[in-house]
């Protein structure tokens, strides 16, 4: 097996690593009554994907820009993908900052994303 000395982001994953299942979708908040809003959860997408912890480097580097970057989703290349803004695995939630595709291969897209909550009031078990 040859070692991989890059970056665990800027290489194609290798088969088994994509083992958590990750939903995306776009939020759509929706006005409800005389003064409250409904998150209303636009295409949605469930694909399975590897998540990686960025090092202390990266997260300090992105806080400079005002654009927290704690994580990097890896999955396989879909177009659909690209207009999504979040992304929930195992009920966390994680805010999609960018999205690059790994080479310009057409092949994975990597996601920077900001850790933000968990999402408890959601039925579904991503993991």
């Amino acid at each position: 097996m040859k070692r991989h000395y890059s970056r665990p982001y800027s290489r194609f994953p290798d088969p088994g690593e994509l083992n958590k299942r990750v939903l995306f979708y776009t939020r759509q908040d929706e006005p409800i009554g005389g003064s409250g809003i409904q998150a209303a959860n636009q295409d949605e997408h469930t694909v399975w994907g590897k998540l990686i912890p960025v090092s202390d480097t990266l997260r300090l580097h992105s806080f400079q820009i005002n654009k927290t970057i704690t994580h990097k989703i890896i999955v396989r290349y879909r177009q659909s993908l690209y207009s999504s803004d979040q992304a929930v695995i195992n009920g966390v939630v994680y805010l999609i900052r960018g999205v690059t595709d790994i080479h310009s291969a057409g092949r994975f897209l990597s996601f920077s994303c900001e850790e933000m909550s968990s999402q408890p009031e959601r039925g579904n078990d991503f993991g």
